[in-house]
């Protein structure tokens, strides 16, 4: 299936997702009541991946935000018929209804924004939370609008990754992201910004605590040591303030790397 180029068609795979079968309708429904009288948004991961790859392609957790304070989402969640949740350290409620995992927050819960990072100014605040522009996009459920920003669709058909915000809580946890995002959503060129990022944390951790970290936090191992020494090479040899394009058409073995200005 073709990246999704045009935030309508965007769109359309959302709701064609939510549409196709019972649980799913049932999910949507839960969520817009949850936020019956107020705001809630899908955030991220999930868009990213229906619009790389269609709905098929999507078989993870749902991210959601909403426009409430923790307590009054709490009992929110106890109003549902959700038998168990679990809050995290940051304040996030991970729970599961229909046979899918749902990790839902406060939007004035962000970590970025809790830490005067990123000023909270609207939803759109949001985008500039994310670590990689991938993730900069939101669905407003009951408005049944995608939001994000000018150029993420452009990216998103061009295979192109870039960072956003390069401070986290968990700098093993992002690192370990980024480098599943390349290897497991078919990145072609990585920015700039993200070399420099990929080059300081690839000095600071090792392959082996990389790969235990994979391990340990994921059902599925995709990172391994010949990937990440042909990665740091290339990093080594691509120049500041350009693109460093990822040619993978050959096997993993052979996979040779060239570079273009941005």
């Amino acid at each position: 299936m073709k990246v999704a180029n045009r935030n309508d068609l965007l769109k359309r795979r959302l709701e064609d997702f939510f549409s196709s079968r019972d649980d799913r309708k049932a999910a949507r429904d839960m969520m817009l009541a949850l936020a019956e009288d107020t705001r809630v948004w899908i955030f991220g991961g999930m868009i990213r991946d229906i619009g790389l790859f269609g709905r098929k392609g999507f078989c993870s957790d749902i991210d959601v935000v909403i426009e409430s304070d923790r307590g009054d989402l709490t009992n929110r969640i106890k109003k549902l018929p959700i038998e168990y949740f679990t809050v995290n350290k940051f304040g996030g409620i991970r729970f599961r209804y229909q046979e899918i995992d749902f990790d839902i927050w406060c939007l004035a819960d962000t970590w970025a924004f809790k830490q005067q990072i990123i000023p909270l100014e609207d939803v759109h605040s949001l985008l500039e939370t994310t670590l990689m522009t991938w993730d900069a996009v939101l669905y407003d459920l009951q408005r049944r609008k995608v939001i994000s920003p000018e150029n993420y669709l452009t990216d998103l058909v061009e295979k192109r990754l870039e960072l956003v915000l390069n401070r986290t809580p968990n700098e093993i946890g992002s690192l370990v992201k980024i480098l599943r995002t390349i290897y497991g959503k078919e990145v072609d060129k990585l920015g700039p910004k993200l070399c420099q990022f990929l080059r300081e944390m690839l000095r600071t951790y090792s392959g082996e605590i990389l790969m235990r970290y994979e391990l340990s936090h994921y059902q599925t191992s995709i990172i391994n040591g010949l990937k990440l020494a042909n990665l740091r090479m290339a990093l080594c040899h691509n120049q500041p303030d350009t693109d460093l394009v990822l040619c993978s058409e050959q096997p993993p073995h052979q996979l040779t790397l060239h570079f273009t200005s941005s």
